[in-house]
């Protein structure tokens, strides 16, 4: 009976000290990730939070990443629309040279001339490329969109849309048709101005100054509306980022280690764990010699 009680006594020990390793293993584990709450059984309460946070904190990730995008590539276009404003008042201020009465001929062929180079940057700037994708092509951004002799325009009128918000989305760029065509053609409009410096009256060139003005003015409603855009998506990174932090920090409540009591809790393991392969040692050298 006694050799019975002490095989029972010691197959009892090897499990405790099977099971008092198993947990110390997964407390050195915690100290290493930082993580408390690693599978569901570990804290069912806390489970459907951590989920959540997860989920969420993916998602608002994804939010900045396409609030930047949409920045970066209004950004970049108006850098462009900026040459192109510089562009329509130059043409603007030919206008007006040229319709004076004093200016000869020859003044207003040279004035056509700086015009003609006018019409081929504006075809430069039509056709921008970035990263090998043309800017204002719409969803046709492999394709060249403003082909000329006479200037059309072969991209779409699609705008590029990205959520960056749930329910909420936003158009990355600016077609062609939109800043250069509609409602001012603006490569006529220059057309217009050469052909009255070389041929017409200082009354046709006067009359092109108010088709220049307004082309002036919607590069500078797309700029406008190009700014509001940027503006809104710096307020909507912020606003993400600051939602990222609160549910980060919600997270680490929720699943991040405790390091200091998990080290005291491995010291008072430890010491069990020693105590435990002692007596199991002790245990296991008995012999029925010790009993006679």
């Amino acid at each position: 009976m006694i050799i019975t009680r002490d095989t029972t006594t010691y197959r009892n020990l090897q499990s405790n000290l099977s099971s008092t390793s198993s947990t110390i293993n997964e407390l050195y584990i915690k100290t290493s990730t930082g993580i408390d709450v690693d599978k569901a059984s570990e804290s069912p309460s806390s489970v459907g939070t951590i989920i959540s946070c997860r989920t969420d904190i993916v998602k608002s990730e994804r939010y900045v990443q396409n609030c930047n995008n949409v920045s970066d590539n209004l950004s970049t276009s108006e850098i462009y629309l900026n040459s192109l404003e510089d562009l329509m008042v130059r043409a603007k201020e030919i206008a007006n040279t040229g319709a004076n009465d004093s200016m000869s001929d020859a003044d207003r062929e040279t004035l056509a001339d700086e015009v003609a180079q006018l019409q081929e940057e504006l075809l430069d700037l039509a056709n921008s490329q970035v990263d090998g994708k043309y800017l204002f092509a719409g969803y046709n951004d492999q394709t060249l969109p403003f082909s000329s002799s006479p200037v059309t325009y072969n991209g779409t009128n699609d705008h590029i849309m990205i959520e960056v918000n749930p329910g909420s989305t936003v158009a990355k760029n600016i077609t062609g048709e939109e800043l250069f065509m509609n409602p001012v053609n603006l490569f006529s409009a220059l057309e217009d101005l050469e052909t009255a410096l070389t041929g017409g009256t200082t009354s046709d060139i006067s009359q092109t100054m108010t088709t220049l003005e307004e082309g002036a003015e919607q590069v500078r409603s797309q700029q406008s509306t190009l700014g509001n855009t940027v503006s809104r998506m710096d307020d909507m990174i912020s606003m993400h980022q600051n939602a990222l932090l609160i549910m980060e920090s919600t997270l680490s409540s929720h699943q991040d280690a405790d390091l200091t009591s998990i080290l005291s809790e491995i010291a008072e393991m430890e010491t069990a764990l020693e105590a435990t392969m002692q007596v199991t040692a002790r245990v296991s050298s008995l012999s029925l010699l010790d009993y006679l």
